[in-house]
């Protein structure tokens, strides 16, 4: 267990700023370095020592768009990654995460399809629709996805004014050994705020990094941006006996069943002196944990924990992040066949539940208007009628009255 006021790697290295190879996804980005401090008391579920009561953390945080490629635009409509890493006593702690707080996939085995369909292009065409709306429809689990990344928050004003998640169901393990299952969302303490279409589009074509830019310049002005760090909380047994999957990928959970718990405070307060070594040469791996935190048998979080490290230690320099790609080793994962049969339990039939309440409840009337006439844009660039009438029916799925509007104005 930490102790102290701070929590610091002192012997963090100082990365060879050569050539590094770009990501594969998530290429595009740009980060800072900051702290956190615990404010909250979660003891009663974790013994990590970077969540002790009054605990600050040293971090580095990546920001990035998850298709576009080096040079691309920043003001395209995708989801971003936030990827922060706590450098604690206890060795590297990575949260990689999304600005969303679900996916398109529950199943691993659909990743590289996923990749396939949302492949950007240099020539100015951006996405091939047919190819793109073809995937979804043949998979309505995305319904949620598409719903949230297609709405407002799809083209987020800048990395500050935009809310993180871990998205996926992690493990916390407290003194006593008692497992409960945790959300981790990070709000923004700037506030929500989106660009248009309309205003990404007026965005200069060259001005490529304006949301590096931003915040680049937000540190150098002293304004220094912060997310309060929350979690909502599953004890072990709710997740085996709820009438929901809890590690499904595709859905959020209940507030008013798991209410946000604080914890701390996140603060970038420092731009990188060099952000070669500082930032892009930071391996972020799910696999990096610290005692206290572990995994889920959410398949798709198991998938990147494999994948993750063994990419970073191609791409990455050996030495430089070693500690950071480790593979996870942990000799009692936290959960039985039973329960990692249960995660992988869907029920098809309530794919579009959640995408609806986020149509209906969560946006205002103009929210909608403005989600159909991305929908509707988007679907104009289909060459396939039959194709365009079934992701018509994906909308109705979704909410009645969204599909019969979208298929009016597509007639």
């Amino acid at each position: 267990m930490s102790t102290g006021t701070t929590a610091r790697r002192a012997d963090y290295p100082a990365a060879d700023p050569g050539p590094v190879p770009v990501r594969i996804r998530h290429s595009k980005g740009g980060g800072a370095l900051g702290f956190f401090e615990t404010t909250g008391d979660v003891r009663a579920f974790t013994h990590a020592g970077l969540f002790q009561p009054g605990i600050r953390t040293d971090v580095v945080v990546r920001f990035s768009a998850t298709l576009g490629y080096r040079g691309s635009r920043e003001a395209w409509r995708d989801l971003r990654g936030f990827a922060v890493k706590f450098l604690t006593p206890d060795g590297e702690y990575d949260l990689v995460g999304n600005n969303s707080p679900v996916f398109f996939l529950r199943d691993e085995a659909k990743f590289a399809s996923l990749v396939v369909a949302h492949k950007m292009y240099r020539d100015g065409s951006v996405f091939d629709y047919d190819r793109l709306w073809d995937f979804w429809t043949r998979n309505p689990e995305s319904a949620h996805q598409v719903a949230w990344l297609l709405s407002d928050r799809g083209i987020p004003r800048s990395w500050r004014h935009q809310d993180g998640f871990g998205s996926h169901t992690f493990q916390w393990v407290n003194a006593a050994g008692e497992r409960f299952w945790v959300k981790y969302h990070l709000r923004t303490d700037q506030g929500i705020s989106n660009l248009s279409d309309d205003e990404a589009s007026a965005i200069d074509a060259t001005e490529v990094d304006h949301q590096r830019h931003d915040l680049r310049a937000a540190i150098d002005r002293g304004e220094h941006p912060s997310w309060t760090l929350s979690v909502q909380v599953m004890p072990d047994d709710d997740a085996r006996t709820a009438p929901f999957n809890a590690f499904d990928l595709t859905k959020t959970w209940s507030k008013a069943s798991y209410p946000l718990i604080e914890v701390g405070r996140l603060v970038l307060d420092r731009n990188p002196d060099d952000e070669v070594a500082e930032i892009e040469q930071s391996a972020f791996a799910p696999s990096s944990f610290v005692p206290g935190i572990g995994p889920s048998p959410d398949p798709m979080l198991l998938s990147r924990i494999d994948s993750y490290w063994r990419f970073h230690r191609h791409r990455v320099q050996e030495g430089v992040a070693s500690r950071a790609v480790a593979p996870f080793t942990a000799s009692a994962p936290g959960w039985d066949d039973d329960l990692a049969a249960q995660a992988r339990a869907w029920d098809p039939a309530d794919d579009f539940r959640q995408a609806g309440d986020l149509v209906r409840r969560v946006l205002d009337d103009a929210g909608r208007t403005r989600l159909r006439g991305v929908v509707v844009s988007q679907l104009a660039e289909v060459t396939d009628p039959a194709l365009r009438e079934r992701a018509v029916e994906f909308w109705r799925r979704i909410d009645a009255a969204e599909g019969a509007a979208i298929a009016a104005e597509l007639a």
